[in-house]
C-alpha cells in the first residue's frame, strides 16, 4: 500500500489530490477527495449510485478511454495521460499515471497558465491544431475539455505537445459519443473551438 496521506499535494482539483509516486519519479497518483466525494455521492443522480464501481466510476472512465485511444491509433501516441494503473493507498484507491513533464523537469504547464505567461503565440495556435488532429485521430470523448484539463509539455512518449490529463471518457447516461464515431468528433470540435475562444481571450500575468 503506498502511504500518501502524510505527504503534500502536488496538485488539487474539484474530486480529486494528485500525489508524487513515492517509488517512481516519472509517476502520479490520483486519489479522490473524501470530502468532496462523499458530498457529491449523497446527492449524485440515482443511476451513478448505483454504479458498481462507486465513485470510482471516473477511474474506470478514463482507464477505458485510454484504452480505446490506443486502439483506434496505436502508431501514434495518445493525446491523453498515459494510465500506468491502480494502487492501494493510505486515502483510497489511486489512479496511476505517467507525469507530463514541462521544460524545467517538474510538473507541466497548464494551456491557461501557459498563454498566461506568454500569450497566445503562433506556439500556442500550432499546438493547439495538433492536438485537436490527435483528439480526432484517437476518437477520444473529451466530456470537460478546458484550458486547465490540458498541460503541455514531455512525457515517456515523446513532446513537447499538449496532453488532456482529466475529464475524459463517455459520461452520458445515454453514451451517444461512443455510438458515433462522426457524432463524437463534431461534438469535440464544438469544444474544443469554445476552449480555443476562451483561451484567446485570456489576459497574460
Amino acid at each position: 500500500m503506498l502511504a500518501l496521506r502524510d505527504r503534500p499535494p502536488l496538485a488539487s482539483g474539484h474530486l480529486r489530490l494528485i500525489y508524487a509516486h513515492p517509488h517512481d519519479p516519472d509517476l502520479l497518483v490520483k486519489v479522490l477527495r473524501e470530502d468532496v466525494v462523499n458530498e457529491r455521492w449523497r446527492h449524485a443522480p440515482w443511476y451513478r449510485r448505483r454504479q458498481r464501481t462507486g465513485p470510482y466510476g471516473t477511474f474506470v472512465r478514463e482507464f477505458k478511454e485510454y484504452v480505446v485511444s490506443r486502439h483506434r491509433a496505436p502508431a501514434s501516441p495518445s493525446p491523453l495521460s498515459r494510465v500506468a494503473g491502480l494502487e492501494d493507498t493510505d486515502l483510497g484507491l489511486g489512479l496511476v499515471v505517467e507525469k507530463v513533464r514541462g521544460a524545467d523537469g517538474g510538473l507541466a504547464p497548464t494551456l491557461d497558465a501557459w498563454v498566461r505567461r506568454d500569450g497566445f503565440t503562433a506556439e500556442v495556435e500550432a499546438a493547439l491544431e495538433a492536438f485537436l488532429a490527435s483528439l480526432l485521430e484517437h476518437d477520444v470523448i473529451a466530456g470537460d475539455l478546458h484550458a486547465w484539463n490540458v498541460v503541455y509539455g514531455s512525457d515517456s512518449r515523446g513532446g513537447p505537445r499538449l496532453v488532456m490529463i482529466d475529464g475524459f471518457g463517455e459520461k452520458n447516461l445515454i453514451p451517444h459519443c461512443s455510438m458515433s464515431r462522426r457524432h463524437n468528433a463534431y461534438r469535440t470540435r464544438l469544444k474544443f473551438r469554445r476552449m480555443v475562444e476562451r483561451t484567446r481571450a485570456t489576459p497574460r500575468g
